[in-house]
């Protein structure tokens, strides 16, 4: 392909998470174009020619037969297989929105279609490229923390919490055991994706805790509920410890090169405020100073959310995979992190401790 190439994208939903995955796109728009797009129904065909006029599909062949670069996923849970086997039996490269599965079953059959087909497959998992987690990748691989050993994460639900966990631990494919209880709390209903609104309800809000236990020692502690995503009180915490340091949230301490700790915080380095006209958005996240994430859009004026940042990276990621092979997410490693998640349902499910087994997607 050559240089200048824009990716033609065939989008299969129309969802929530298929919305911002267009946005996101629009804003790249030297670098992407939404070529096509298949529904599922006459009704959805009609609302979406609005916006994609002439590129809208009922039919899934003939939606394919307009040989897009790749086709993205944003399909209900479970839902995707088929449709991804069908694109990669005609070598098209597939993103597919997590998780790719509800079962371990399904979660096989995955793997089994891409060896089949010797498929191009990718998953849309973006968490990790949010610029937090980037900042936090960025000290591990310093050194600033030492050897990891363990994460709090209380920040992100099942498949997403276990992507941060494995990738900020160093986890690969070891096999843990997982112990995990859910407990019910009630909590005021205000905030959704709909917006803020008066919360005069009040809702019972679902809290999972769980542990991840691996051979090496390191411990991954996950502990969610949904609606610590929206609710204005119910915040969202991280705590990361290395043998000489510790992240809580935004506060870091470390052993400095003189033997001695420092203490600092992440800081965000914000445009557009105070009088400041160069923009709107994140520009960089420095620990005193130091600069540990650069919004790789800042300079463009794109004003991209972190989440927005992260799905650009991960559409930049699927691109370049494209084009050269290079893997950003592997169909593998959301295999694992969908059944860790799995698991830990099972468990807390059956009230006893679960030992992970190797699967079909681990490479001897």
């Amino acid at each position: 392909m050559t240089e200048g190439f824009y990716m033609k994208v065939g989008l299969a939903g129309t969802g929530w998470r298929a919305q911002m995955y267009v946005r996101v796109m629009k804003a790249l728009g030297e670098e992407f174009e939404v070529s096509a797009v298949y529904v599922h129904s006459e009704s959805s065909r009609e609302r979406e020619e609005k916006n994609f006029p002439g590129k809208v599909y009922t039919d899934y062949d003939e939606f394919l037969a307009t040989k897009p670069d790749c086709v993205v996923f944003m399909l209900k849970y479970g839902a995707a297989l088929p449709f991804a086997e069908k694109a990669m039996e005609q070598g098209i490269p597939v993103l597919c929105e997590t998780p790719p599965a509800a079962t371990v079953e399904e979660l096989q059959a995955w793997y089994r279609a891409k060896e089949k087909y010797n498929g191009k497959v990718q998953v849309a998992e973006q968490y990790c490229f949010q610029p937090y987690y980037q900042a936090l990748i960025h000290m591990i691989d310093q050194g600033k923390l030492g050897t990891i050993s363990n994460l709090d994460i209380s920040q992100a639900h099942d498949y997403h919490g276990m992507s941060v966990m494995r990738r900020l631990l160093g986890i690969g494919m070891e096999n843990c055991r997982i112990t995990a209880r859910t407990y019910d709390f009630p909590v005021n209903y205000h905030c959704g994706r709909e917006g803020l609104h008066k919360g005069e309800k009040t809702i019972v809000d679902t809290r999972k805790r769980a542990e991840f236990v691996f051979p090496d020692g390191k411990v991954g502690f996950f502990d969610f509920a949904g609606e610590q995503y929206f609710n204005y009180f119910r915040t969202r915490h991280l705590t990361l410890q290395g043998d000489c340091g510790e992240v809580h949230d935004q506060q870091a301490a470390w052993l400095g090169q003189d033997g001695y700790p420092v203490r600092g915080s992440i800081q965000r380095d914000e445009l557009g405020q105070y009088s400041n006209l160069e923009g709107y958005g994140m520009r960089s996240l420095r620990l005193n100073g130091e600069i540990l994430y650069r919004n790789p859009y800042a300079d463009r004026d794109l004003r991209l959310t972190d989440e927005e940042i992260a799905v650009a990276q991960m559409m930049e990621g699927m691109k370049t995979y494209v084009e050269t092979g290079k893997e950003v997410y592997p169909l593998e490693e959301a295999l694992q992190d969908t059944y860790l998640f799995l698991m830990m349902d099972e468990a807390a499910k059956e009230g006893k401790e679960i030992q992970t087994q190797d699967q079909c997607w681990k490479k001897q």
